[in-house]
């Protein structure tokens, strides 16, 4: 049996799909099998994937297009390894990746499931310069997803031992991974390797309004799944305003009372269900309200007078490299 199952969901993906497969056969860890899953492709996906000659790949495929989220959980039904790993078809895994994060996992026997950071590629392969990088503390990143995930798919390796009964919710498509993970991380310890491990390709040109709005509503209920979780029921403008807090930027002073008096209903309701450790939840917060305060130049010194109003404020190292760059730029 190999030690490490990577798996990798294919739908139409002939321009990429050799370069990902050939990414996870060079790796320098050689204990694995690689089972693709082809979703009823209508290119050529097929005729590539078939033509490598590699023990160590399993091809299977669905006899008609099923999704996302059904090829993920079929996939890990197939898995014969201790370990699962995640690549998509049209992102690459740097050569040490599988064996950088078996050997993590080999190490922290209290750590479910490890994850990098990611470089940023356009669809001719090109780094765009951008990255996805979290320098939040690994024991705080469960806290951390109550309102962003930094866990890229294709970097995620975990136990098979301790996936969740229930895998892939089809209710959270296309961020039906986001949802996932924040049920690992409520039960067992998750961390993110501070090195780039993969290539993650970004189809810019490719994304719909569609998709955007998909994408968008999948976040939200999940962000409402949390807030319940916690112990709060929030109405549909509070849904829409944790959300805002999370990925938009503070558009007035109102906006910024509003964060204010969020945050803080959070870390009291936290008081009583204990759902998150304070330390991680207070570290968390404070690191929301300083990003929210310094996210609009326009607003100027009156933002920094109510962000220092609340007991988020904190004069850390970094939060003061924040709020000097935002004076500069606010004159």
């Amino acid at each position: 049996m190999p030690v490490v199952s990577v798996l990798m969901p294919v739908y139409n993906a002939e321009r990429y799909v050799k370069e990902a497969i050939n990414s996870i056969l060079n790796q320098t860890f050689k204990d694995f099998e690689l089972v693709v899953l082809n979703d009823a492709s209508s290119d050529s996906s097929k005729e590539i994937i078939l033509s490598f000659q590699d023990a160590r790949i399993r091809y299977i495929e669905n006899e008609h297009n099923r999704g996302l989220s059904f090829s993920r959980n079929r996939l890990l039904s197939e898995v014969t390894g201790e370990y699962i790993a995640w690549l998509d078809a049209d992102d690459i895994a740097h050569p040490t990746r599988l064996e950088e994060e078996y050997r993590f996992l080999e190490e922290h026997s209290n750590h479910a499931m490890v994850a990098s950071w990611a470089r940023l590629i356009d669809s001719e392969g090109k780094p765009t310069g951008n990255y996805i990088k979290s320098y939040i503390p690994d024991e705080y990143l469960s806290a951390l997803l109550l309102f962003v995930n930094y866990f890229v798919q294709s970097s995620v390796m975990l136990r098979k031992s301790q996936l969740p009964e229930v895998h892939y919710r089809p209710e959270f498509p296309p961020t039906e991974d986001y949802e996932l993970w924040v049920r690992v991380a409520a039960q067992h310890e998750v961390a993110i390797l501070p090195k780039t491990l993969v290539d993650y390709r970004i189809h810019t040109t490719n994304i719909s309004s569609l998709q955007q709005q998909k994408s968008e509503k999948a976040v939200k209920l999940n962000h409402k799944m949390q807030l319940e979780n916690l112990g709060i029921l929030p109405s549909d403008e509070e849904v829409n305003l944790h959300y805002n807090i999370a990925f938009k930027k503070a558009e007035n002073l109102a906006f910024l009372q509003l964060t204010a008096d969020w945050l803080h209903r959070i870390n009291q309701q936290n008081e009583i269900s204990k759902r998150f450790e304070p330390k991680a939840l207070h570290y968390i917060l404070a690191h929301r309200w300083i990003k929210v305060c310094t996210s609009n130049k326009a607003l100027g010194v009156k933002a920094l007078k109510l962000y220092f109003k609340s007991k988020f404020a904190e004069i850390r190292l970094r939060n003061t490299f924040l709020i000097m760059q935002y004076i500069l730029k606010s004159k």
